[in-house]
């Protein structure tokens, strides 16, 4: 079955990428030496291999799971989400292999008493930390990545469920990230009813993120979020910077920020439209507007 094969596939690349972040830990561990480095360079290059034939696959699942719908739209939104995390898991075993050879088991002999062969003399301080800031970028990307890919994933089984948008908020802003920047957000509420959505929380939560994000990418420094109740019956969620003219707030959250490009731009438009939630940009990407 297509839901079993993309589910395989994404667990692979899941592991593949707990696998470098599980390196860039080590890397920065002063409890592990020049040698222990050395001898797990091998395999953390073997992992990234494995990691790009499961990027692979995921991609090729995620293009056949989109053609029952006929959405090549989507499918092309995840699929450049993975061809990023597969151009920087590339980069990273090219550098992770010349590590590796320079780390090799010596190939010339000690011939002092403070000269040892390769394997004992692994990798300098230098050399560690340019590798621990390059793993740490792939682990980054790669987290980015498979979250936008696995975000437009879930369009493919959406499970409506009454909301609360302001708890969604909440529960996104305790979900830590490491290397994530952190930003501080002012959320009002001027009917409560607003706040009552329905809609699937995956796709609610991580559009709301996504939104976020752009307009933190536009240079809104200090994004305010105001639910308000349409005419209509329907609630809008407005982003944008705050007015001076505008209420005082009732909730004040800090919360990740994820990415803002334009892979990440993309996905949102796409997962708003699978999820039949209005999505409106305003000049510049200053303000993003969300009705439900």
């Amino acid at each position: 079955m297509l839901g079993e094969r993309l589910a395989a596939a994404l667990g692979a690349a899941r592991d593949g990428a707990a696998g470098v972040e599980s390196f860039a830990h080590l890397l920065g561990s002063r409890r592990v030496g020049p040698r222990g480095v050395a001898l797990a360079l091998p395999e953390v290059c073997e992992g990234c291999t494995a990691l790009l034939a499961a990027l692979d696959s995921l991609s090729a699942a995620v293009r056949d799971g989109f053609v029952e719908t006929g959405d090549a739209a989507a499918a092309d939104a995840a699929c450049a989400a993975l061809g990023h995390a597969s151009v920087e898991v590339a980069r990273l075993t090219d550098e992770l292999s010349r590590a590796s050879a320079g780390a090799a088991p010596g190939r010339t002999p000690a011939r002092g008493r403070g000269e040892r062969g390769g394997s004992e003399r692994g990798i300098d301080a230098r050399q560690r930390l340019a590798l621990e800031s390059s793993v740490r970028r792939a682990a980054r990307e790669l987290s980015g990545s498979l979250r936008l890919s696995e975000l437009v994933m879930a369009t493919l089984e959406l499970r409506p469920t009454p909301l609360d948008l302001i708890d969604v908020l909440r529960n996104w802003s305790a979900s830590p990230a490491e290397g994530r920047p952190v930003l501080a957000i002012a959320v009002a509420s001027s009917d409560g009813r607003a706040n009552e959505v329905e809609g699937d929380v995956r796709a609610v939560s991580g559009l709301m993120e996504l939104a976020v994000g752009m307009v933190s990418a536009a240079g809104v420094a200090s994004p305010h979020l105001t639910v308000s109740r349409l005419p209509d019956g329907r609630s809008t969620v407005r982003i944008a910077e705050q007015s001076p003219r505008e209420a005082a707030t009732s909730v004040a959250l800090d919360v990740v920020v994820r990415d803002g490009g334009e892979r990440a731009v993309a996905v949102a438009r796409v997962v708003a439209r699978r999820a039949r939630i209005e999505l409106a940009e305003g000049t510049g990407g200053r303000v993003v507007t969300m009705t439900f």
